[in-house]
């Protein structure tokens, strides 16, 4: 089973997924905040091929999903919310839409893209990804994520704060990384565009341009964290658990979307 903990001993449980490169552990800081609002269950994963979980592989979407939902079966037998960060959001999406289950009251996504629209864009990115997948299997890790966290999207860190998330994310199997990067690559996720949005909030860093031109365009109901980019839950921790209580809170007191 996917490898867990519990950040609290009880509330109403809360799901969190990272990122591409992550672990559990990035959440931290949230989870000291929320700590001190009562009512609220922490409870994060680690993804395949990741941290306690590297050993486990992933096929695909349909094999993610499928290993999630044992773990949240196991884990949980009470209404839940989901909440995902990057490759973590784009994995809850899919779970959100393709798995049934009648304890999920909603899911909330930070820096999650909701899919390419095109067959030539599913073609350029699958080629990216392949070759940063290439990358990881062949190059020092150390290289790899020098460039990394010199893409667009990451445009916004400060050196201070590029050079540490280098430094966390060293302690990755590139082989593995490079496995999850090829089998959860947006080139092979749906396009999620003529969804329906209910219960689906978005967060996105204000300086997450990228993100946030995507939530204005298609219309999805997002709220903006100060002072942050792409990564806005690790940038701005106090503001994205202070969002993500009300966005719960709102849900709870039977309002199912907030402005």
């Amino acid at each position: 089973m996917l490898g867990y903990q519990w950040y609290a001993m009880s509330g109403k449980p809360v799901v969190f997924l990272h990122g591409l490169l992550g672990s559990q552990h990035d959440w931290a800081s949230t989870f000291a905040h929320l700590q001190n609002i009562a009512g609220i269950r922490p409870l994060a994963f680690d993804l395949p091929c990741h941290a306690t979980s590297q050993k486990l592989s992933c096929q695909s979407f349909l094999d993610f999903r499928q290993q999630l939902h044992s773990a949240l079966t196991t884990l949980i037998h009470e209404p839940f919310w989901l909440v995902g960060y990057s490759l973590g959001g784009r994995l809850a999406l899919d779970y959100t839409f393709h798995q049934p289950n009648s304890n999920l009251l909603g899911t909330l996504v930070e820096g999650a893209n909701i899919g390419l629209q095109t067959e030539a864009e599913r073609q350029v990115r699958w080629q990216n990804d392949r070759t940063w997948a290439q990358r990881f299997r062949t190059e020092p890790i150390e290289k790899v994520l020098a460039d990394w966290y010199r893409q667009p999207v990451f445009a916004d860190l400060t050196d201070n704060k590029r050079s540490i998330l280098i430094k966390k994310r060293q302690q990755n199997d590139g082989n593995k990384i490079a496995e999850i990067l090829e089998t959860t690559s947006l080139a092979k996720q749906p396009n999620f565009r003529q969804q329906t949005w209910q219960n689906i909030h978005f967060l996105i860093g204000e300086r997450d341009h990228k993100f946030r031109q995507m939530a204005e365009q298609n219309a999805l109901p997002y709220r903006l964290i100060a002072h942050a980019g792409h990564n806005a839950h690790w940038e701005n921790p106090i503001d994205f658990a202070a969002q993500l209580i009300q966005i719960i809170e709102g849900k709870h007191n039977g309002t199912a979307s907030l402005p």
